[in-house]
């Protein structure tokens, strides 16, 4: 009886100590400065996260738990919209299944129907980027000042919940 004990502790150690040994197979070479990876793609010179395939299409399958970034959809949106001729700045924020994207056109737009076409050009650009959101465009002063406001408040940290008003009242504004 006594070897039995004997031997499934020395089994047990065997194990314990195999378990608890340096693994370093196959671990990738160190670079100083740089984080990349497959998912959060920044370096030093650039902070802001570069999203891969699966974060601009819903549709794609990666068999891994998508954490979307909020903040990152929002910037890429705004850079779809700064794409379209004569806009001059885009800001957007996320609020659920909407993205509001406020406009600042160029001083060279004269009438409504014009201004009224970019922003139609715009809402099918960002739609199509990100099809997932319900995408609502306005190229009013105020309202760009609004939405900028809260991404700033966004990125500083305060919660999307601490500007229910404003997003609310951006929702009625922007039908």
């Amino acid at each position: 009886m006594r070897k039995i004990i004997g031997i499934a502790l020395l089994g047990v150690t065997l194990l314990l100590t195999a378990a608890c040994g340096q693994n370093n197979q196959g671990a990738a070479p160190e670079r100083k400065g740089i984080q990349i990876n497959q998912y959060n793609r920044t370096t030093p010179e650039r902070k802001t996260r570069v999203l891969v395939g699966s974060d601009l299409n819903p549709n794609i399958v990666t068999g891994r738990n998508d954490v979307r970034d909020i903040q990152a959809e929002a910037d890429s949106m705004a850079n779809v919209a700064v794409q379209v001729p004569k806009v001059k700045r885009a800001s957007v924020v996320i609020n659920g299944s909407r993205a509001y994207v406020g406009l600042t056109l160029a001083e060279t737009v004269r009438s409504r129907k014009e201004a009224a076409d970019i922003m139609e050009r715009v809402r099918v650009l960002v739609q199509q980027k990100m099809p997932r959101y319900e995408v609502r465009v306005s190229s009013d002063a105020g309202i760009f000042n609004r939405i900028q406001d809260i991404g700033d408040g966004i990125r500083s940290g305060t919660p999307l919940n601490n500007y229910r008003i404003h997003m609310n009242d951006l929702d009625t504004r922007m039908k």
